[in-house]
């Protein structure tokens, strides 16, 4: 795997280290592979179907695809190495943990501590080529495991330099999500918030927005479906608010379903379908500028030595 020397800022791929310049087009929240109970029947799990649906992506202009199933949900990180190969379109891969309900009954992930999770979450950026860190939490508070993996996840961030991407269910508890990682010390241009555009409270997302963190808005899907022109009206109020240049767009297909409705959702929608419908309601060049070089700055990092985590 190709590692860039200390000092220069990559985007860490299953591939290896890639200049953030080369990034491309990029579909900045999806799922290639996910197995979870709460979507039984409908797993993410054929490598043919993930192939096929990255080589869409890559005819319709894509270059890179952040996949942000974390840790113990079927993530599949041999084969997004080879799906990465066979289309080269550039995977950027999570480690992390997801909301405890989202796991099956016995799953390790849930049990381990804080500094398991952190020791876990740096392993996978050192060894395993991931590229983020992707926590869950749930939507009116933070239960005592969430704050584990949000303090694992910022000590993991300071030993790496990789970024915190943070499923927001329903959009919500974006504040206290960047409260605990700001008691960390977490800068909040290393997070990535994630399902903000699902939060019906508009002066809520502003208000994450206004923290410096990036915004990642999802693009409909056949779970959560979205009028075209009211995702269109929660990027313009981003935009006209100054926050242009924090937002990302992402399919966050998470089911056989979705995969199955190629022209509707999914990663080559998003280039087909939904980025000519917004360059319509908000200009090519801020589509542009979501697509490709907004990204190519938030899951960029410095990378940093190597370092074992002590247990407390």
């Amino acid at each position: 795997m190709t590692r860039v020397r200390l000092g220069t800022r990559v985007i860490r791929t299953v591939l290896g280290d890639i200049d953030p310049a080369t990034v491309g087009v990029v579909d900045s929240h999806d799922h290639l592979f996910l197995r979870t109970p709460v979507l039984a029947g409908e797993d993410l799990v054929d490598e043919p179907d993930a192939t096929t649906a990255v080589e869409r992506f890559a005819a319709a202009g894509g270059r890179t695809v952040v996949q942000w199933t974390p840790r113990g949900l079927g993530r599949g990180l041999p084969a997004l190495r080879r799906v990465s190969a066979s289309t080269g379109v550039h995977v950027v891969a999570a480690t992390g943990r997801h909301l405890r309900r989202v796991y099956p009954a016995g799953a390790a992930e849930p049990a381990h501590s804080a500094d398991e999770l952190a020791a876990a979450f740096i392993d996978d950026v050192d060894r395993h080529g991931c590229g983020l860190i992707k926590i869950g939490v749930g939507p009116d508070r933070l239960a005592e495991d969430e704050r584990d993996a949000l303090r694992a996840a910022a000590v993991a961030h300071h030993a790496s330099g990789v970024p915190i991407a943070v499923h927001l269910e329903q959009g919500a508890a974006a504040d206290l999500v960047l409260a605990a990682l700001e008691d960390d010390e977490v800068d909040p241009r290393s997070i990535v918030l994630g399902h903000l555009g699902r939060n019906p409270h508009v002066e809520q997302i502003l208000q994450a927005a206004r923290s410096g963190a990036w915004v990642c808005i999802d693009t409909p899907s056949p779970g959560h479906p979205m009028e075209s022109s009211r995702l269109a009206r929660i990027l313009e109020i981003l935009i006209d608010d100054g926050h242009l240049p924090a937002l990302l767009l992402g399919a966050d297909t998470t089911t056989s379903a979705s995969r199955a409705r190629p022209e509707e959702c999914g990663p080559a929608a998003l280039l087909t379908t939904v980025a000519p419908q917004l360059a319509r309601a908000l200009g090519v060049e801020a589509v542009s500028t979501i697509t490709r070089d907004n990204p190519a700055r938030a899951w960029a990092f410095e990378p940093r030595a190597p370092r074992a985590v002590g247990r407390s």
